[in-house]
């Protein structure tokens, strides 16, 4: 999978999320349910569809202005996790996880779960090392 590097402005991440979870729509329906959810005009839909495809978030096919979600939710997820990181906590991992490890809405479940994931990722480094 490429690298990808795409940021995404609020509005913008309003309308991947809906790509996503519903996978590629006619622009005229995408128009029409923003207008419900966010009373969003015609146009303020097209602009930012526009936007995303010139970012190459987005394709669209004609003749009814087909749009489908290019990057993934993961991919996107990744810059923004990446951007945080360098911006917020200057590259550092063990701070980034330790604000986390300090939030008063870290549960017991939650920690078990990350616990998990890091014995997992421990193996799969042991494993890659014994070869």
């Amino acid at each position: 999978m490429d690298k990808v590097t795409i940021k995404l402005f609020d509005s913008e991440l309003m309308l991947m999320e809906y790509l996503w979870d519903q996978g590629p729509c006619l622009a005229a329906d995408l128009s029409e349910e923003f207008l419900q959810r966010y009373n969003w005009k015609k146009s303020t839909t097209y602009i930012v569809l526009k936007r995303l495809e010139g970012k190459g978030a987005v394709s669209r096919s004609y003749p009814k202005y087909l749009v489908t979600p290019i990057v993934t939710r993961e991919q996107i997820q990744s810059v923004e996790t990446h951007t945080l990181l360098d911006r917020m906590f200057s590259g550092n991992f063990t701070s980034l996880f330790a604000n986390f490890l300090n939030s008063d809405r870290i549960s017991d479940k939650t920690l078990d779960e990350l616990q998990a994931l890091i014995e997992e990722k421990r193996g799969k480094a042991d494993k890659t090392d014994e070869e």
